[in-house]
């Protein structure tokens, strides 16, 4: 009867244990795709200022009109689509296309004292660093998340249910590359 109570206790003791280890990882999943979704908001918020940007530059500079509306199809595309690390990847093709109409507003003096292009200006500048700070919270959760599943015992319970490792963001190599303003604005 004792060794009957000692063997339940062991069971109950696995099994909350069990339960509390899957309870976290989920929690921590959770966290993951909340931060992810945070990014998908803001960069949505970005582009559609810089779409704005775009259309006040378009305005002054018709040879644009081309890269607006291939910005304009590529958002479409975006909106319908889940947030995903697939679907921040696609936002740095609209970056890509935006980045040529936002330094052509440089040579045009008209539209950096324009009022809606300063305003503009500023909420993106506000977007960024909301931005940046989901990006350091995304970049927490998937190493705390990943720890987690890595670590012993979590591993195995993270093994038998299914959990992955979770892929950090990471700003691609031309970012991090000095701009050269003269090869964007074609001089």
């Amino acid at each position: 009867m004792v060794g009957f109570g000692i063997l339940l206790g062991v069971i109950v003791i696995v099994g909350i244990f069990l339960i509390a280890t899957y309870n976290g990882l989920v929690s921590r999943r959770n966290r993951i795709k909340e931060a992810l979704v945070a990014i998908d908001v803001y960069l949505q918020n970005r582009y559609d200022a810089l779409t704005q940007i775009a259309e006040v530059v378009v305005s002054y500079a018709t040879h644009e009109r081309e890269t607006l509306a291939q910005v304009t199809s590529l958002r479409a595309g975006l909106r319908n689509q889940a947030p995903s690390a697939e679907k921040i990847k696609q936002y740095v093709e609209v970056d890509r296309a935006l980045s040529s109409i936002n330094f052509q507003a440089e040579a045009y003096p008209e539209i950096k004292a324009n009022e809606n292009y300063l305003h503009l200006q500023r909420t993106i500048n506000e977007l960024e660093e909301k931005l940046s700070a989901s990006r350091r919270s995304y970049n927490s959760n998937v190493a705390g998340y990943n720890t987690a599943i890595q670590s012993i015992p979590t591993n195995m319970v993270a093994g038998m249910f299914g959990f992955r490792e979770e892929s950090l963001l990471e700003i691609a190599q031309e970012k991090k590359a000095e701009v050269d303003l003269r090869n964007i604005l074609g001089r």
